[in-house]
């Protein structure tokens, strides 16, 4: 059994307010700085943001205005802006997707190759300068994760840049920084998180450590939806936990199908990728429970019935409660009915089998078909 996190964790309201020290503490002289375009309105961000810059006089800073996940093309871009101007490190703040940007051009300042070069799982390549992340959405992972996401435009796929060099060294987790962002993006990512918990707990590849992880992440996650309080920023804090420990389990397990049918619906409709994954969550646990799979029991702290058939049933009447509180969708809006629902089904199986394979149940073409009709 191995079990891996490497990011040097700091969390806490108020937090952000000390990132300059924070920064210092790696050793940066001349930070690059990326942040979130959707940011720039907020007060306590432009608080944030002052101090930084006031400590470091010398510094390269890039507003990230890219609307959905990057793609290669503009990670390249990006790269070539901090080229031009070196800086010895990076900060990246915002969403899931500014991370993930930072992630790149930290890589890309001392690996000068093409993006699309280091696409899915480089080997060989030079450690990237200093890397601190400062989430402002708090379940996507990415401010812990190596994993960055990019979308290949040609092969219209999510590919990423995967390599443990990518692991940031600090991560600065302040719920403040959440606070004026839509409700709905709040959600998502907070049920992007659950998939992270839920996929990782099923996962063939998951340990009794992994475990750990999957459980506390989807309870903290789930019961601080169920309790609809996240205005407050105390709230979040569970959150931000169910994020970690989401993605620590997840990179130490593996993905399964909620994942993947998020990736493939994500790119197709540019759905954002927590909100596609929750779409199909709760139609991929009714499968596996009607087929004998009645684990799900040890996510549900709750139970109040010994039998974990019984213990299973009542989380799925849970997730139905929470889907109709949160508005969750079904496929309809976007343009998917049973007589495409076959189309869908082959298509994200011949992209996905990987996702596929880890599920804790078979699951096959068919079985995306039958998902898909439930949705439809």
């Amino acid at each position: 059994m191995q079990f891996f996190l490497s990011t040097d964790l700091v969390i806490g309201v108020n937090e952000a307010l000390n990132l300059q020290e924070y920064v210092r503490q790696t050793g940066m002289k001349k930070p690059g700085i990326i942040y979130d375009a959707n940011l720039a309105s907020s007060l306590y961000f432009q608080d944030v943001l002052k101090g930084l810059t006031g400590r470091f006089t010398d510094h390269v800073l890039y507003c990230n205005e890219f609307r959905g996940e990057p793609t290669y093309a503009h990670l390249e871009n990006v790269a070539g802006f901090f080229r031009s101007n070196a800086p010895d490190g990076i900060v990246a703040i915002g969403g899931g997707s500014s991370l993930d940007l930072g992630k790149g051009v930290a890589l890309l300042l001392t690996n000068q190759v093409p993006a699309l070069s280091l696409k899915g799982f480089p080997q060989d390549v030079i450690d990237p300068v200093p890397l601190v992340t400062v989430p402002s959405l708090l379940g996507s992972g990415a401010e812990v994760s190596f994993n960055a996401v990019f979308i290949d435009e040609a092969e219209g796929r999510k590919l990423g840049i995967n390599s443990r060099r990518n692991f940031p060294r600090k991560t600065v987790i302040d719920p403040q920084l959440s606070m004026t962002a839509p409700m709905e993006s709040v959600i998502a990512t907070a049920m992007d998180s659950l998939v992270h918990c839920i996929d990782s707990f099923g996962s063939q590849k998951h340990t009794p450590l992994s475990r750990i992880f999957s459980v506390e992440g989807f309870q903290r996650t789930f019961y601080a939806l169920r309790q609809g309080q996240l205005d407050r920023a105390e709230s979040r804090l569970d959150l931000a936990i169910g994020s970690i420990c989401g993605t620590a389990a997840l990179m130490n397990s593996g993905d399964g199908p909620t994942n993947g049918f998020a990736y493939y619906l994500g790119v197709k409709h540019k759905v954002p990728h927590g909100l596609a994954g929750a779409i199909f969550l709760k139609e991929v646990m009714r499968y596996n429970f009607d087929r004998g799979y009645e684990k799900y029991a040890l996510l549900n702290p709750m139970r109040s019935s010994p039998s974990a058939r019984e213990a299973t049933q009542e989380l799925l009447a849970e997730m139905d409660d929470l889907y109709r509180d949160l508005r969750i969708p079904n496929l309809v809006p976007y343009g998917y009915a049973k007589s495409n629902a076959p189309e869908f089904a082959r298509n994200v199986s011949a992209a996905l089998k990987g996702s596929f394979a880890g599920n804790p149940v078979e699951f096959n073409e068919d079985s995306a078909r039958h998902v898909i009709y439930n949705l439809t």
